[in-house]
């Protein structure tokens, strides 16, 4: 983002203040309150809206804490990557040998026993739903059911191919065990750890999944693209080491979040082998291929493993944590996931966050980039440079405070 530095503050310039609070969105204006509905217009999202703003004011000292992709305490070392020749040829359709092999040995390591028959690699896990929502709406999928919040962009991709899109709670959804009332024409699109609340499956939970799975016939999606961050004992560090067989069953996995490099755009679906032959074959069409040497460097960081982004995570929620018990706001502590789902304790997060943009050139996500928007909530990442999450902490209670001591008096 030009202008701005992902997790630390952009070099030069001081912190500039006093420029009046502006409103860019409004929760709810996106996304329609029923949950059935169809937006009706194409636009950013809440925080693409931010964003675009930090663009359009490179000059501004701008810091974001908008992003939960951990960041490498130190630069991990890779080998350079090959010469002209990745660049001058088209790689496999369903990924290089390469990419396939450490994936498989990945999985092997989380007691998930595939080979690369079943796998296809992608450009990063929203490619992947793309794919499977439009090859499933062709084969008779009507209807789309996700565990919320969701993120808008996710309840957005699945509207667009033409399902009819139902967001439960995670309580009412998974809690209630309520994938009992579906069918064949059904899709339940399902991440664990959860983004954004970082709520996890249990075992109990995942092998009555599966069990209803099977014997109902709906498509179940699994999106792991934080399944290195599960941080209960009491969770499913890996829910498809449980699968007992793949047929409708999907994994959605990513290098963006696991590996914090969402720059590769490298992801990639595990499925039953006929799935992935079809899958496969939409690829081919819709974009040939993913970047030979996106998957090279992906190869390398799947070998080298991320114990420097868990380590860093777990630290950074201890510390989010303390800071929102002692600063009186709502949180739970997370099984899992690379933020903290934080109640800010004000009444319009909108508000919170224009403040911040304006008087600490701060830029945060809020409840209005999930759906349904109803909640007073931050989403806090906890993988960034520790210094930097302390001084946006900071900022973010001083904010707070003024705007519940305005509430009051108002």
């Amino acid at each position: 983002m030009a202008g701005a530095v992902p997790g630390g503050r952009r070099p030069g310039g001081d912190p500039a203040g006093g420029r009046p609070a502006r409103r860019l969105h409004r929760p709810g204006g996106r996304i329609p309150a029923d949950p059935a509905g169809r937006c009706g217009t194409v636009s950013l999202t809440p925080l693409g809206q931010r964003l675009a703003e930090v663009a359009a004011s490179p000059e501004e000292p701008w810091e974001i804490l908008a992003e939960n992709v951990p960041v490498w305490p130190e630069p991990p070392r890779l080998q350079a990557v090959g010469s002209w020749d990745l660049d001058a040829q088209y790689a496999p359709s369903q990924g290089t040998e390469e990419l396939l092999e450490a994936l498989r040995l990945r999985q092997r390591e989380q007691g998930i026993d595939v080979g690369a028959e079943s796998l296809l690699v992608t450009n990063g896990a929203f490619d992947g739903l793309g794919l499977i929502a439009r090859h499933l709406t062709g084969v008779g999928v009507r209807r789309a059911v996700c565990a919320g919040p969701v993120l808008l962009s996710v309840a957005d991709l699945l509207r667009d191919v033409g399902l009819d899109v139902r967001v439960p709670d995670w309580p009412e959804l998974v809690g209630g065990r309520s994938w009992s009332a579906l069918g064949p024409g059904d899709l339940l699109y399902l991440n664990s750890p959860h983004n954004p609340t970082g709520a996890c499956l249990d075992e109990a939970t995942a092998r009555d999944l599966f069990a209803a799975q099977r014997r109902l016939g709906f498509a179940l999606v699994l999106d792991l693209v934080y399944d290195a961050f599960v941080h209960d004992p009491a969770a499913l560090a890996a829910p498809p080491a449980l699968v007992e067989d793949w047929r409708g069953v999907y994994g959605l996995n990513s290098f963006s979040k696991n590996y914090g490099a969402p720059g590769l755009r490298v992801g990639w679906i595990t499925a039953d082998p006929q799935e992935v032959d079809r899958l496969t074959a939409r690829m081919e069409w819709e974009r040939i291929a993913v970047s030979t040497r996106a998957q090279s460097q992906a190869a390398q960081l799947c070998k080298l493993g991320n114990q420097p982004l868990t380590e860093r995570v777990r630290a950074g929620h201890r510390l989010v944590l303390d800071w929102a018990r002692a600063n009186g706001m709502g949180v739970s502590p997370p099984q899992g996931g690379t933020h903290v789902w934080v109640e800010a304790g004000v009444p319009d997060t909108e508000a919170l966050a224009d403040a911040l943009m304006a008087e600490h050139r701060l830029v945060v996500t809020t409840s209005a980039h999930y759906h349904p928007a109803g909640s007073r909530h931050i989403r806090v990442p906890t993988g960034v440079e520790p210094a930097f999450l302390t001084r946006s902490l900071e900022a973010v209670s001083a904010v707070s405070e003024r705007l519940r001591r305005s509430a009051a008096v108002g």
